[in-house]
Protein backbone atom coordinates (compact mmCIF):
# COMPACT_ATOMS: atom_id res chain seq x y z
CA UNK A 1 0.00 0.00 0.00
CA UNK A 2 1.21 3.62 -0.76
CA UNK A 3 0.82 6.76 0.97
CA UNK A 4 0.09 9.79 -1.25
CA UNK A 5 0.41 12.80 0.31
CA UNK A 6 -0.79 15.93 -1.69
CA UNK A 7 0.85 19.38 -1.74
CA UNK A 8 -1.87 22.10 -0.19
CA UNK A 9 -3.56 23.94 -2.30
CA UNK A 10 -5.14 27.37 -1.50
CA UNK A 11 -9.25 27.42 -2.85
CA UNK A 12 -10.03 30.98 -4.37
CA UNK A 13 -11.96 29.98 -6.73
CA UNK A 14 -15.40 28.93 -7.80
CA UNK A 15 -17.22 25.97 -7.64
CA UNK A 16 -18.29 24.48 -11.06
CA UNK A 17 -22.37 24.93 -9.86
CA UNK A 18 -21.35 29.06 -8.40
CA UNK A 19 -19.54 29.96 -12.36
CA UNK A 20 -23.08 31.03 -13.45
CA UNK A 21 -26.10 32.99 -11.34
CA UNK A 22 -29.69 33.67 -12.52
CA UNK A 23 -30.12 37.20 -11.58
CA UNK A 24 -33.58 37.13 -12.70
CA UNK A 25 -36.42 35.45 -14.40
CA UNK A 26 -40.45 36.47 -15.39
CA UNK A 27 -42.92 36.28 -17.86
CA UNK A 28 -43.70 39.43 -20.08
CA UNK A 29 -46.76 39.64 -20.14
CA UNK A 30 -48.52 37.69 -17.48
CA UNK A 31 -49.65 33.84 -19.24
CA UNK A 32 -53.50 34.10 -19.80
CA UNK A 33 -55.76 31.28 -21.51
CA UNK A 34 -54.95 30.99 -24.67
CA UNK A 35 -52.31 33.77 -25.06
CA UNK A 36 -48.68 34.23 -25.71
CA UNK A 37 -45.96 35.86 -23.32
CA UNK A 38 -42.22 35.69 -23.24
CA UNK A 39 -39.94 34.20 -20.76
CA UNK A 40 -37.15 36.41 -19.72
CA UNK A 41 -33.96 34.87 -18.25
CA UNK A 42 -31.09 37.12 -17.36
CA UNK A 43 -27.71 35.61 -15.91
CA UNK A 44 -24.07 36.09 -15.32
CA UNK A 45 -20.78 34.70 -15.64
CA UNK A 46 -18.62 35.09 -12.65
CA UNK A 47 -15.89 37.92 -14.19
CA UNK A 48 -13.02 36.11 -15.79
CA UNK A 49 -14.86 32.94 -16.25
CA UNK A 50 -16.20 31.78 -19.63
CA UNK A 51 -18.90 29.03 -20.85
CA UNK A 52 -19.50 27.63 -23.89
CA UNK A 53 -22.33 28.92 -25.92
CA UNK A 54 -25.61 26.67 -27.11
CA UNK A 55 -23.37 26.50 -30.62
CA UNK A 56 -19.28 25.65 -29.83
CA UNK A 57 -17.07 25.81 -32.57
CA UNK A 58 -16.25 21.96 -31.67
CA UNK A 59 -18.60 18.64 -31.37
CA UNK A 60 -16.69 17.56 -27.98
CA UNK A 61 -17.11 20.63 -26.57
CA UNK A 62 -20.87 21.25 -24.19
CA UNK A 63 -23.18 23.72 -25.54
CA UNK A 64 -25.00 25.86 -23.09
CA UNK A 65 -28.59 24.81 -23.02
CA UNK A 66 -31.84 26.38 -21.69
CA UNK A 67 -34.42 23.81 -20.08
CA UNK A 68 -38.02 24.10 -19.27
CA UNK A 69 -40.24 22.31 -16.78
CA UNK A 70 -43.92 23.30 -16.67
CA UNK A 71 -46.63 21.17 -14.59
CA UNK A 72 -48.93 22.63 -16.73
CA UNK A 73 -50.22 23.54 -20.16
CA UNK A 74 -47.68 25.87 -21.32
CA UNK A 75 -46.11 25.32 -25.00
CA UNK A 76 -42.11 26.75 -24.97
CA UNK A 77 -40.69 27.53 -28.46
CA UNK A 78 -37.06 27.99 -29.66
CA UNK A 79 -34.56 29.41 -27.18
CA UNK A 80 -33.37 32.50 -28.35
CA UNK A 81 -29.59 32.98 -26.94
CA UNK A 82 -27.38 36.00 -27.03
CA UNK A 83 -24.72 36.38 -30.11
CA UNK A 84 -21.72 34.32 -29.34
CA UNK A 85 -18.45 36.49 -28.52
CA UNK A 86 -15.38 35.02 -30.26
CA UNK A 87 -12.40 34.21 -28.18
CA UNK A 88 -8.82 32.70 -28.36
CA UNK A 89 -7.09 31.82 -24.97
CA UNK A 90 -3.14 33.11 -24.28
CA UNK A 91 -1.71 29.83 -24.74
CA UNK A 92 -3.34 29.42 -27.98
CA UNK A 93 -4.48 32.41 -29.74
CA UNK A 94 -5.20 30.33 -33.25
CA UNK A 95 -7.84 28.61 -31.86
CA UNK A 96 -11.15 30.31 -31.70
CA UNK A 97 -14.21 29.46 -29.51
CA UNK A 98 -17.79 31.08 -29.41
CA UNK A 99 -18.95 31.97 -25.72
CA UNK A 100 -20.67 33.13 -23.47
CA UNK A 101 -19.22 36.10 -21.03
CA UNK A 102 -20.55 38.61 -18.34
CA UNK A 103 -24.14 39.27 -18.42
CA UNK A 104 -26.40 37.00 -20.57
CA UNK A 105 -29.86 37.65 -21.65
CA UNK A 106 -32.18 34.50 -22.86
CA UNK A 107 -35.47 34.54 -24.36
CA UNK A 108 -38.28 31.96 -24.46
CA UNK A 109 -41.64 32.44 -26.23
CA UNK A 110 -44.24 30.84 -24.11
CA UNK A 111 -48.21 30.13 -25.44
CA UNK A 112 -50.62 29.09 -23.00
CA UNK A 113 -53.41 26.34 -23.93
CA UNK A 114 -56.74 27.44 -23.66
CA UNK A 115 -57.41 25.31 -20.03
CA UNK A 116 -54.67 27.14 -18.58
CA UNK A 117 -55.63 27.62 -15.33
CA UNK A 118 -52.56 28.10 -12.53
CA UNK A 119 -52.84 27.37 -9.03
CA UNK A 120 -50.94 29.00 -6.38
CA UNK A 121 -47.64 27.04 -6.07
CA UNK A 122 -47.68 26.03 -10.35
CA UNK A 123 -44.01 26.94 -11.35
CA UNK A 124 -41.95 27.01 -13.60
CA UNK A 125 -38.93 25.08 -13.43
CA UNK A 126 -35.62 27.29 -15.41
CA UNK A 127 -32.68 25.51 -15.92
CA UNK A 128 -29.23 26.52 -17.62
CA UNK A 129 -26.46 23.56 -18.35
CA UNK A 130 -23.15 25.15 -18.89
CA UNK A 131 -19.71 23.88 -18.64
CA UNK A 132 -17.26 26.74 -17.86
CA UNK A 133 -13.41 27.65 -18.48
CA UNK A 134 -11.13 30.61 -17.37
CA UNK A 135 -8.15 30.84 -19.27
CA UNK A 136 -5.84 28.05 -17.99
CA UNK A 137 -8.65 25.38 -17.06
CA UNK A 138 -11.46 23.57 -17.31
CA UNK A 139 -14.45 22.89 -14.87
CA UNK A 140 -16.72 19.45 -15.04
CA UNK A 141 -20.36 20.46 -16.51
CA UNK A 142 -22.65 21.81 -14.10
CA UNK A 143 -25.74 23.66 -14.25
CA UNK A 144 -28.26 26.26 -12.05
CA UNK A 145 -31.79 26.58 -11.24
CA UNK A 146 -34.55 28.82 -10.42
CA UNK A 147 -38.43 28.88 -10.54
CA UNK A 148 -40.66 30.97 -12.05
CA UNK A 149 -44.13 31.25 -10.46
CA UNK A 150 -47.23 31.11 -12.74
CA UNK A 151 -49.86 32.46 -11.17
CA UNK A 152 -47.15 35.77 -10.23
CA UNK A 153 -44.87 35.38 -12.89
CA UNK A 154 -42.43 36.61 -11.03
CA UNK A 155 -39.10 35.01 -9.95
CA UNK A 156 -39.22 32.64 -6.82
CA UNK A 157 -37.18 32.49 -4.02
CA UNK A 158 -33.42 31.22 -4.40
CA UNK A 159 -31.50 30.05 -6.37
CA UNK A 160 -30.21 26.53 -6.27
CA UNK A 161 -26.98 25.33 -7.99
CA UNK A 162 -26.68 22.12 -9.27
CA UNK A 163 -23.13 20.73 -9.89
CA UNK A 164 -20.74 17.99 -10.65
CA UNK A 165 -19.17 15.53 -8.71
CA UNK A 166 -17.82 18.28 -5.88
CA UNK A 167 -15.54 19.30 -8.15
CA UNK A 168 -13.83 22.49 -7.39
CA UNK A 169 -12.32 25.69 -9.59
CA UNK A 170 -8.84 27.30 -8.59
CA UNK A 171 -8.51 31.44 -9.04
CA UNK A 172 -8.38 32.80 -12.86
CA UNK A 173 -5.98 34.30 -14.52
CA UNK A 174 -7.05 36.08 -18.38
CA UNK A 175 -9.41 38.34 -19.42
CA UNK A 176 -11.69 36.44 -21.77
CA UNK A 177 -12.77 39.52 -23.96
CA UNK A 178 -13.08 38.63 -27.29
CA UNK A 179 -11.00 36.41 -30.77
CA UNK A 180 -11.19 39.08 -33.53
CA UNK A 181 -7.63 40.05 -34.38
CA UNK A 182 -8.15 43.68 -33.69
CA UNK A 183 -10.16 42.93 -30.42
CA UNK A 184 -6.96 40.46 -29.97
CA UNK A 185 -5.00 43.80 -30.01
CA UNK A 186 -7.52 46.43 -27.87
CA UNK A 187 -6.40 42.78 -25.38
CA UNK A 188 -2.91 44.17 -25.12
CA UNK A 189 -3.55 48.00 -24.16
CA UNK A 190 -6.61 50.34 -25.38
CA UNK A 191 -3.73 52.74 -26.63
CA UNK A 192 -2.39 50.25 -29.60
CA UNK A 193 -6.05 49.56 -30.16
CA UNK A 194 -7.03 52.81 -30.93
CA UNK A 195 -4.00 53.19 -33.01
CA UNK A 196 -4.94 50.23 -35.12
CA UNK A 197 -8.31 51.72 -35.76
CA UNK A 198 -6.98 55.24 -36.44
CA UNK A 199 -4.33 53.46 -38.94
CA UNK A 200 -7.00 51.55 -40.38
CA UNK A 201 -9.58 54.76 -40.77
CA UNK A 202 -6.28 56.20 -43.13
CA UNK A 203 -6.12 52.74 -45.25
CA UNK A 204 -9.67 53.51 -46.04
CA UNK A 205 -9.02 56.19 -48.06
CA UNK A 206 -7.52 54.18 -50.60
CA UNK A 207 -10.57 51.71 -51.27
CA UNK A 208 -12.41 52.30 -54.74
CA UNK A 209 -15.44 53.75 -52.91
CA UNK A 210 -13.87 56.44 -50.76
CA UNK A 211 -10.78 57.57 -53.28
CA UNK A 212 -13.44 59.74 -55.64
CA UNK A 213 -14.84 61.77 -52.91
CA UNK A 214 -10.68 63.52 -52.26
CA UNK A 215 -11.82 65.21 -55.34
CA UNK A 216 -15.48 66.21 -54.10
CA UNK A 217 -13.46 67.56 -51.34
CA UNK A 218 -10.64 69.56 -53.31
CA UNK A 219 -13.41 71.19 -55.62
CA UNK A 220 -15.26 72.16 -51.92
CA UNK A 221 -12.53 74.10 -50.20
CA UNK A 222 -10.96 75.60 -53.63
CA UNK A 223 -14.44 77.39 -53.69
CA UNK A 224 -13.93 78.36 -50.08
CA UNK A 225 -12.61 81.77 -49.66
CA UNK A 226 -10.39 83.44 -46.80
CA UNK A 227 -6.65 82.76 -45.40
CA UNK A 228 -5.04 79.49 -44.29
CA UNK A 229 -6.77 80.25 -40.65
CA UNK A 230 -10.02 80.36 -41.83
CA UNK A 231 -9.48 76.73 -44.43
CA UNK A 232 -7.76 75.29 -41.46
CA UNK A 233 -11.01 75.79 -39.38
CA UNK A 234 -13.33 74.68 -41.73
CA UNK A 235 -11.28 71.87 -43.12
CA UNK A 236 -11.16 70.20 -39.05
CA UNK A 237 -15.01 71.22 -38.97
CA UNK A 238 -15.63 68.87 -42.38
CA UNK A 239 -13.56 65.94 -40.60
CA UNK A 240 -15.68 66.67 -37.70
CA UNK A 241 -19.11 66.21 -39.56
CA UNK A 242 -17.79 62.88 -40.93
CA UNK A 243 -16.94 61.98 -37.15
CA UNK A 244 -20.28 62.42 -36.05
CA UNK A 245 -21.92 60.82 -38.67
CA UNK A 246 -19.50 57.32 -37.97
CA UNK A 247 -19.94 58.18 -34.07
CA UNK A 248 -23.29 57.73 -34.45
CA UNK A 249 -23.40 54.66 -35.93
CA UNK A 250 -21.43 53.57 -33.02
CA UNK A 251 -23.39 54.56 -30.33
CA UNK A 252 -27.06 53.17 -31.77
CA UNK A 253 -25.04 49.56 -32.48
CA UNK A 254 -24.31 49.99 -28.45
CA UNK A 255 -27.56 50.93 -27.93
CA UNK A 256 -29.66 48.49 -30.24
CA UNK A 257 -29.90 45.70 -27.32
CA UNK A 258 -28.51 42.76 -29.12
CA UNK A 259 -30.10 43.79 -32.49
CA UNK A 260 -27.43 43.78 -35.01
CA UNK A 261 -25.69 40.47 -33.24
CA UNK A 262 -28.70 38.79 -33.51
CA UNK A 263 -29.03 39.75 -37.61
CA UNK A 264 -25.26 38.46 -37.96
CA UNK A 265 -26.36 35.25 -36.91
CA UNK A 266 -28.87 34.93 -39.89
CA UNK A 267 -27.15 32.62 -42.19
CA UNK A 268 -29.44 35.00 -45.17
CA UNK A 269 -27.96 38.17 -43.40
CA UNK A 270 -24.27 36.70 -44.07
CA UNK A 271 -24.96 35.64 -47.10
CA UNK A 272 -25.99 38.88 -48.40
CA UNK A 273 -23.20 40.62 -46.70
CA UNK A 274 -21.04 38.17 -48.68
CA UNK A 275 -22.26 38.92 -52.12
CA UNK A 276 -21.68 43.00 -51.09
CA UNK A 277 -18.19 41.93 -50.34
CA UNK A 278 -17.79 40.13 -53.84
CA UNK A 279 -19.13 43.04 -55.58
CA UNK A 280 -16.81 45.59 -53.55
CA UNK A 281 -13.97 42.97 -54.55
CA UNK A 282 -14.49 43.23 -58.55
CA UNK A 283 -14.30 46.59 -58.68
CA UNK A 284 -11.40 46.85 -56.50
CA UNK A 285 -9.95 44.78 -59.80
CA UNK A 286 -11.25 46.68 -61.83
CA UNK A 287 -14.07 44.79 -63.47
CA UNK A 288 -16.78 47.77 -62.77
CA UNK A 289 -16.31 51.27 -61.75
CA UNK A 290 -18.34 50.96 -58.08
CA UNK A 291 -18.97 54.89 -57.01
CA UNK A 292 -21.87 56.82 -55.02
CA UNK A 293 -24.86 57.73 -56.90
CA UNK A 294 -23.88 60.73 -59.01
CA UNK A 295 -26.96 62.66 -57.39
CA UNK A 296 -25.19 61.88 -53.64
CA UNK A 297 -21.88 63.47 -55.24
CA UNK A 298 -23.67 66.45 -56.39
CA UNK A 299 -25.71 67.17 -53.25
CA UNK A 300 -22.42 66.40 -51.36
CA UNK A 301 -20.29 68.53 -53.29
CA UNK A 302 -22.37 71.72 -52.96
CA UNK A 303 -20.57 74.70 -51.25
CA UNK A 304 -22.17 75.85 -48.40
CA UNK A 305 -20.62 79.01 -46.97
CA UNK A 306 -19.40 79.09 -43.42
CA UNK A 307 -18.40 76.80 -40.31
CA UNK A 308 -22.11 75.43 -40.16
CA UNK A 309 -21.73 74.42 -43.91
CA UNK A 310 -18.57 73.00 -43.50
CA UNK A 311 -19.45 70.50 -40.29
CA UNK A 312 -22.91 69.98 -42.79
CA UNK A 313 -20.49 68.97 -45.77
CA UNK A 314 -19.09 66.60 -43.19
CA UNK A 315 -22.22 64.82 -42.33
CA UNK A 316 -23.05 64.40 -46.24
CA UNK A 317 -19.75 62.88 -46.85
CA UNK A 318 -19.59 60.54 -43.67
CA UNK A 319 -23.30 59.38 -45.34
CA UNK A 320 -21.99 58.96 -48.88
CA UNK A 321 -18.75 56.63 -47.86
CA UNK A 322 -20.72 54.93 -44.96
CA UNK A 323 -22.08 52.65 -47.83
CA UNK A 324 -19.02 51.46 -49.65
CA UNK A 325 -16.81 51.00 -46.35
CA UNK A 326 -19.54 49.49 -43.98
CA UNK A 327 -18.69 45.67 -44.90
CA UNK A 328 -15.28 46.51 -44.02
CA UNK A 329 -16.12 47.66 -40.82
CA UNK A 330 -18.46 45.17 -39.50
CA UNK A 331 -16.07 43.46 -37.14
CA UNK A 332 -15.83 46.99 -35.21
CA UNK A 333 -19.62 46.91 -34.99
CA UNK A 334 -19.99 43.65 -33.21
CA UNK A 335 -16.79 44.96 -30.73
CA UNK A 336 -19.16 47.87 -30.00
CA UNK A 337 -22.21 45.77 -30.02
CA UNK A 338 -20.46 43.38 -27.38
CA UNK A 339 -19.16 45.94 -25.10
CA UNK A 340 -22.86 47.61 -24.74
CA UNK A 341 -21.09 51.00 -23.96
CA UNK A 342 -22.33 54.18 -25.67
CA UNK A 343 -19.10 55.89 -25.04
CA UNK A 344 -16.69 52.71 -26.09
CA UNK A 345 -19.05 52.93 -29.53
CA UNK A 346 -18.39 56.64 -29.74
CA UNK A 347 -14.86 56.48 -29.71
CA UNK A 348 -14.33 53.65 -31.62
CA UNK A 349 -15.83 55.21 -34.37
CA UNK A 350 -15.04 58.43 -34.04
CA UNK A 351 -11.28 57.24 -33.68
CA UNK A 352 -11.87 55.90 -37.15
CA UNK A 353 -13.12 58.89 -39.02
CA UNK A 354 -10.44 60.95 -37.75
CA UNK A 355 -8.11 58.38 -39.73
CA UNK A 356 -10.20 58.60 -42.37
CA UNK A 357 -10.42 62.47 -42.25
CA UNK A 358 -6.81 63.70 -41.16
CA UNK A 359 -5.95 63.45 -45.08
CA UNK A 360 -8.75 65.72 -45.93
CA UNK A 361 -7.58 68.97 -43.63
CA UNK A 362 -4.45 68.61 -45.82
CA UNK A 363 -6.02 68.34 -49.41
CA UNK A 364 -8.18 71.77 -48.17
CA UNK A 365 -5.04 73.37 -46.79
CA UNK A 366 -3.45 72.63 -50.77
CA UNK A 367 -6.90 72.90 -52.68
CA UNK A 368 -6.84 76.23 -53.85
CA UNK A 369 -3.21 74.57 -55.34
CA UNK A 370 -4.89 71.39 -56.60
CA UNK A 371 -7.09 71.67 -59.80
CA UNK A 372 -7.55 67.92 -60.43
CA UNK A 373 -6.38 64.76 -58.53
CA UNK A 374 -3.65 63.14 -60.05
CA UNK A 375 -4.29 59.62 -61.99
CA UNK A 376 -4.01 56.52 -59.97
CA UNK A 377 -0.49 55.22 -60.66
CA UNK A 378 0.49 51.20 -60.83
CA UNK A 379 0.98 51.50 -56.95
CA UNK A 380 -2.11 52.12 -56.47
CA UNK A 381 -3.72 49.82 -59.19
CA UNK A 382 -1.72 47.34 -56.73
CA UNK A 383 -3.24 48.56 -53.66
CA UNK A 384 -6.58 48.23 -55.15
CA UNK A 385 -6.13 44.69 -56.30
CA UNK A 386 -5.19 44.35 -52.34
CA UNK A 387 -8.07 45.53 -51.10
CA UNK A 388 -9.95 43.55 -53.35
CA UNK A 389 -8.36 39.90 -51.89
CA UNK A 390 -8.88 41.47 -48.38
CA UNK A 391 -12.40 41.93 -48.99
CA UNK A 392 -12.74 38.59 -50.80
CA UNK A 393 -11.31 36.74 -47.49
CA UNK A 394 -14.00 38.83 -45.16
CA UNK A 395 -16.49 37.26 -47.50
CA UNK A 396 -15.09 33.55 -46.81
CA UNK A 397 -14.71 34.52 -43.34
CA UNK A 398 -18.76 35.33 -43.47
CA UNK A 399 -19.83 32.54 -45.12
CA UNK A 400 -17.58 30.09 -42.75
CA UNK A 401 -20.82 29.27 -40.36
CA UNK A 402 -22.92 28.79 -43.56
CA UNK A 403 -20.21 26.44 -44.70
CA UNK A 404 -20.37 22.70 -43.26
CA UNK A 405 -17.62 21.87 -40.78
CA UNK A 406 -15.96 25.57 -40.50
CA UNK A 407 -14.04 24.57 -44.15
CA UNK A 408 -13.88 28.51 -44.91
CA UNK A 409 -11.75 28.82 -42.14
CA UNK A 410 -9.83 25.95 -43.10
CA UNK A 411 -9.28 27.67 -46.82
CA UNK A 412 -8.40 31.06 -45.44
CA UNK A 413 -4.76 30.16 -45.06
CA UNK A 414 -4.57 28.76 -48.81
CA UNK A 415 -6.50 31.71 -50.01
CA UNK A 416 -4.05 34.01 -48.06
CA UNK A 417 -0.96 32.35 -49.38
CA UNK A 418 -2.45 32.41 -52.97
CA UNK A 419 -3.12 36.08 -52.95
CA UNK A 420 0.21 36.90 -52.07
CA UNK A 421 1.69 35.17 -54.57
CA UNK A 422 -0.63 36.81 -57.43
CA UNK A 423 -0.06 40.47 -55.92
CA UNK A 424 4.17 39.17 -55.76
CA UNK A 425 4.55 37.69 -58.97
CA UNK A 426 1.49 37.37 -61.48
CA UNK A 427 -0.52 40.61 -60.85
CA UNK A 428 1.21 43.41 -63.95
CA UNK A 429 0.76 46.71 -61.33
CA UNK A 430 3.60 48.08 -59.98
CA UNK A 431 6.30 46.71 -62.04
CA UNK A 432 7.94 49.37 -63.14
CA UNK A 433 8.83 51.22 -60.10
CA UNK A 434 11.86 49.52 -58.89
CA UNK A 435 11.40 50.46 -54.80
CA UNK A 436 7.63 48.88 -55.33
CA UNK A 437 8.92 46.11 -56.96
CA UNK A 438 11.16 44.85 -54.51
CA UNK A 439 8.42 45.18 -51.81
CA UNK A 440 5.95 42.99 -53.87
CA UNK A 441 8.56 40.71 -55.10
CA UNK A 442 9.01 39.92 -50.72
CA UNK A 443 5.67 39.46 -50.38
CA UNK A 444 4.89 36.70 -53.41
CA UNK A 445 8.59 34.79 -51.94
CA UNK A 446 7.04 35.13 -48.34
CA UNK A 447 3.59 33.81 -49.28
CA UNK A 448 5.21 30.92 -51.24
CA UNK A 449 7.09 29.83 -48.08
CA UNK A 450 3.91 30.23 -46.30
CA UNK A 451 1.93 27.50 -48.91
CA UNK A 452 4.71 25.12 -48.96
CA UNK A 453 5.00 25.02 -45.07
CA UNK A 454 0.84 24.54 -45.73
CA UNK A 455 1.55 21.92 -48.01
CA UNK A 456 4.38 19.92 -46.61
CA UNK A 457 4.07 20.64 -42.72
CA UNK A 458 7.30 19.84 -40.37
CA UNK A 459 6.87 16.00 -39.44
CA UNK A 460 5.10 15.57 -36.61
CA UNK A 461 7.45 15.64 -33.32
CA UNK A 462 7.25 12.44 -31.08
CA UNK A 463 4.95 13.05 -28.47
CA UNK A 464 4.62 11.19 -24.79
CA UNK A 465 2.51 8.49 -24.59
CA UNK A 466 0.10 7.74 -21.82
CA UNK A 467 -1.09 4.46 -20.44
CA UNK A 468 -5.22 4.53 -18.95
CA UNK A 469 -5.47 5.54 -15.15
CA UNK A 470 -5.09 2.65 -13.14
CA UNK A 471 -4.63 2.81 -9.29
CA UNK A 472 -2.78 -0.57 -9.76
CA UNK A 473 -0.14 1.05 -11.53
CA UNK A 474 0.08 3.63 -9.34
CA UNK A 475 1.00 0.81 -6.72
CA UNK A 476 3.40 -1.01 -9.14
CA UNK A 477 5.50 2.00 -9.82
CA UNK A 478 5.78 2.69 -5.73
CA UNK A 479 7.13 -1.03 -5.60
CA UNK A 480 9.88 -0.56 -8.27
CA UNK A 481 10.52 2.90 -7.58
CA UNK A 482 9.88 4.61 -10.09
CA UNK A 483 7.82 8.12 -10.54
CA UNK A 484 4.80 8.52 -11.73
CA UNK A 485 3.23 11.57 -14.25
CA UNK A 486 -0.94 11.45 -14.19
CA UNK A 487 -2.27 13.82 -16.92
CA UNK A 488 -6.24 14.45 -15.61
CA UNK A 489 -8.15 16.02 -18.82
CA UNK A 490 -11.24 15.86 -20.73
CA UNK A 491 -12.18 15.68 -23.87
CA UNK A 492 -14.27 19.29 -23.49
CA UNK A 493 -11.32 20.83 -22.27
CA UNK A 494 -9.33 23.28 -23.98
CA UNK A 495 -6.18 23.50 -22.37
CA UNK A 496 -6.08 20.17 -22.19
CA UNK A 497 -5.58 19.65 -26.22
CA UNK A 498 -3.47 22.32 -26.26
CA UNK A 499 -0.91 20.83 -23.56
CA UNK A 500 -1.24 17.75 -26.05
CA UNK A 501 -0.39 19.88 -29.00
CA UNK A 502 2.63 21.85 -27.39
CA UNK A 503 3.49 20.38 -24.00
CA UNK A 504 3.70 16.91 -24.91
CA UNK A 505 5.38 17.21 -27.66
CA UNK A 506 8.05 19.53 -26.62
CA UNK A 507 11.71 17.21 -27.10
CA UNK A 508 13.25 18.03 -23.57
CA UNK A 509 10.05 17.14 -22.03
CA UNK A 510 9.64 13.92 -23.76
CA UNK A 511 13.05 12.79 -23.15
CA UNK A 512 12.84 14.07 -19.15
CA UNK A 513 9.39 12.40 -18.79
CA UNK A 514 11.02 8.92 -19.86
CA UNK A 515 11.54 7.71 -16.69
CA UNK A 516 8.08 8.02 -15.13
CA UNK A 517 5.28 6.22 -15.46
CA UNK A 518 3.11 7.86 -17.41
CA UNK A 519 -0.75 7.45 -16.71
CA UNK A 520 -3.88 9.91 -18.19
CA UNK A 521 -7.44 9.90 -16.30
CA UNK A 522 -9.76 10.66 -19.11
CA UNK A 523 -12.80 12.55 -16.77
CA UNK A 524 -15.11 13.18 -19.48
CA UNK A 525 -17.74 11.12 -18.10
CA UNK A 526 -19.57 11.43 -15.14
CA UNK A 527 -19.97 8.41 -13.40
CA UNK A 528 -19.08 6.60 -10.35
CA UNK A 529 -15.39 5.64 -11.30
CA UNK A 530 -14.38 8.81 -11.95
CA UNK A 531 -15.89 10.33 -9.07
CA UNK A 532 -13.88 8.25 -6.62
CA UNK A 533 -10.42 9.23 -8.94
CA UNK A 534 -11.98 12.81 -8.48
CA UNK A 535 -12.14 12.90 -4.78
CA UNK A 536 -8.87 10.38 -4.39
CA UNK A 537 -6.64 13.10 -5.89
CA UNK A 538 -8.90 15.87 -4.50
CA UNK A 539 -8.96 16.91 -8.27
CA UNK A 540 -10.01 20.82 -9.12
CA UNK A 541 -10.42 21.29 -12.38
CA UNK A 542 -8.76 20.02 -15.50
CA UNK A 543 -6.36 20.10 -16.69
CA UNK A 544 -4.61 18.52 -13.51
CA UNK A 545 -0.87 17.20 -13.68
CA UNK A 546 0.27 15.30 -11.03
CA UNK A 547 4.14 14.41 -10.43
CA UNK A 548 4.86 11.72 -7.69
CA UNK A 549 8.15 10.37 -6.81
CA UNK A 550 9.62 7.16 -6.43
CA UNK A 551 8.31 6.95 -2.88
CA UNK A 552 4.84 7.04 -3.73
CA UNK A 553 4.74 10.95 -2.17
CA UNK A 554 2.80 13.56 -4.35
CA UNK A 555 5.84 16.70 -5.20
CA UNK A 556 4.07 18.10 -7.61
CA UNK A 557 0.63 19.52 -8.16
CA UNK A 558 -0.49 21.83 -10.89
CA UNK A 559 -4.01 22.73 -11.89
CA UNK A 560 -4.56 24.52 -15.37
CA UNK A 561 -2.22 24.95 -18.02
CA UNK A 562 1.61 23.92 -18.13
CA UNK A 563 4.00 25.55 -20.43
CA UNK A 564 6.94 22.89 -21.89
CA UNK A 565 9.17 24.83 -19.99
CA UNK A 566 7.31 25.05 -16.45
CA UNK A 567 6.59 20.73 -16.93
CA UNK A 568 10.28 20.26 -18.10
CA UNK A 569 11.57 22.24 -14.50
CA UNK A 570 8.81 20.51 -12.93
CA UNK A 571 9.94 16.99 -14.12
CA UNK A 572 13.53 17.51 -12.74
CA UNK A 573 12.69 18.39 -9.68
CA UNK A 574 11.27 14.54 -8.87
CA UNK A 575 13.08 12.24 -7.93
Amino acid sequence: MILLIAASVAFAGPKANELVKITSASIEPSLKPGGASTLKVAAQVIDGWHINSDKPLSEDYIPTKLELNSPVTVAAGAVKYPPAQTLALEFAPGDKLAVFSGDIKLEVPLKAGADFAPKPGDVITVKIQYQGCNNTQCLRPASVSTTVPLATARIAGAIDGVGASGVRARGLRGDDRSGSALEHVFDRGWILGFIAVFLGGLALNLTPCVYPLIGVTIAYFGNQGGGPRRVLILAILFVLGIALMFSSVGVAVALSGGLFGAAMQNPFVLMALASILLMLAASSFGWFALQPPQWMMQSAGVARPGYAGAMLMGLGMGVVAAPCIGPIVLGLLLMVERSGSAFFGFALFFTLAIGLGVPYVGLALAAGSIRRLPRSGEWLAWIEQLFGFVLIGLAIYFLDPVAPNHLMTRLLPYYAAGAGIFLGFISPAGKSWRPFFVIRSALGIASVGALLMLLYPRPARESLRFEPFNVGLVASAAQQRKPVLIDFSADWCIPCREMENSTYIDPLVVREAHRFVRMKANLTAQDQANDAVINQFDIQGVPTTLLIDSAGKVRQRKVGYVGPRELFTALRQVN
